[in-house]
């Protein structure tokens, strides 16, 4: 969901005595950022250092294989002091299965961390019954952006935050328009991607799922009349009403669809809070009118929406525990989270944060995100250890159905068996 970049390594080195000897300690810090985020989180690294002389913290930032070299040098006792982890592509569930993380429920009164300062949503993903594994850092929920120029031009008001699915296909159909009568299309109503991380809420809305309560066995539930009813509808958006651009568009890069919305060409687009640091810029220059609004709600159901959230977490076998758990307490922090809400990449995961945030915010975006968080629920990769290699799965689902016209009962009973024993196999290691 986020660009990553290549490695970066860079050293933030204070003087004098650390833990009470005349040594400098050195604590690394492993996560993945682009440039903007480096240069904020190297602010917050440098305040913790100033503030503990001698201690000297090495920040990498990771751009590919992140999940596996963490583990790799966890498992040759070489790890990180802090690690970011998240219930997406890096998800905490494997490390936290494998007792590879501490605990850091047993230091919250050492660091002075209150956890009901969280967002609940979002603390329980990293959470377990036994204690806490990390400490959240901030949080994104799926939500509809909308070209407000757009729909004026088109007539078309814009919709209220309890709209439902018949809504967004009405007014996505009246947002695909031929304006100057050659025949083509000079703008369309929304976008369609295959990333099955964007299309999970859309399940969840119809009532499907793509496993089962345990999180062991797809069949019975990604080939459900209830998952297929969110897959239908999504993909006849392409090839029933028609109301996406071209095939080259829509498997495109977040570039091309980003231009394609600040252009007034597509005037729906379902995404994250990362969304908001891409197109500020053109929102603060009067260039495009923007609104949010929670995803629409399948018929009488509550709507419902997806949480992706990073956290920072400890593995078990640092040789500086104690220093560890306090810089993740303290990437964690009120006044760390401030400072990253500046940049937007995300939602801060301390509610008061937030709010405080929303209040600030002169356009009026934010309180759509607080709004679609009370419908939050955790993704699958906040529990199931396999996800990695079962979310790979989900995309071809979509390039069946769209572009080889197969029928989505088969599409979806061939892939769910095919997870059925991708969860069977690791499950038996």
């Amino acid at each position: 969901m986020t660009a990553w970049r290549t490695l970066v390594t860079f050293t933030l080195v204070a003087s004098a005595c650390a833990e009470g000897t005349d040594e400098r300690t050195v604590l690394r810090v492993m996560a993945w950022a682009g440039p903007d985020e480096r240069a904020i989180e190297q602010r917050i690294l440098d305040r913790f250092s100033e503030a503990r002389p001698g201690i000297e913290i090495e920040f990498e930032s990771i751009s590919a294989n992140y999940r596996e070299r963490l583990l790799t040098s966890i498992v040759a006792g070489t790890p990180p002091d802090v690690a970011l982890l998240d219930n997406g592509s890096f998800g905490a569930a494997p490390f936290i299965a494998r007792d590879l993380l501490v605990n850091v429920a047993a230091y919250l009164d050492r660091v002075g961390v209150d956890t009901s300062a969280y967002y609940s949503e979002v603390l329980d993903i990293f959470r377990r019954p036994a204690g806490l594994y990390a400490f959240p850092k901030d949080f994104n929920p799926i939500v509809v952006y909308l070209n407000v120029g757009l729909f004026e031009r088109a007539s078309v008001p814009l919709p209220d935050w309890d709209w439902t699915w018949q809504d967004f296909e009405r007014i996505a159909v009246r947002l695909t328009r031929d304006t100057d009568g050659d025949g083509r299309n000079e703008s369309w109503g929304t976008l369609v991607r295959r990333n099955f991380y964007l299309w999970q809420p859309w399940v969840w809305a119809a009532g499907g799922d793509v496993l089962g309560p345990e999180g062991r066995q797809a069949t019975g539930y990604l080939n459900s009349p209830e998952t297929e009813t969110a897959i239908r509808f999504l993909t006849d958006l392409v090839t029933e009403h028609r109301v996406v651009p071209s095939v080259d568009v829509r498997r495109q890069s977040t570039g091309l669809e980003r231009n394609f919305f600040l252009t007034g060409r597509i005037g729906m687009i379902w995404s994250g809070h990362w969304w908001l640091p891409r197109i500020r810029r053109y929102i603060e220059e009067g260039r495009v009118r923007v609104a949010v609004l929670p995803l629409p709600r399948y018929d009488g159901r509550d709507p419902v929406t997806v949480i992706y959230a990073a956290g920072w977490a400890v593995p078990h076998n640092t040789r500086h525990k104690k220093l560890a758990v306090e810089l993740a307490a303290h990437l964690s922090s009120a006044q760390s989270q401030r400072e990253r809400a500046e940049y937007g990449l995300a939602i801060p995961s301390i509610r008061a944060v937030h709010d405080s945030i929303a209040a600030a915010d002169p356009y009026g975006l934010e309180q759509a995100f607080l709004q679609a968080t009370r419908h939050g629920r955790m993704s699958w990769g906040s529990t199931v250890e396999e996800w990695a290699h079962v979310e790979v799965q989900l995309p071809d689902i979509f390039d069946r159905v769209i572009f080889e016209d197969e029928p989505i009962h088969r599409v979806t009973t061939d892939i769910a068996e095919r997870i059925d024993r991708i969860l069977a196999a690791r499950g038996t290691r």
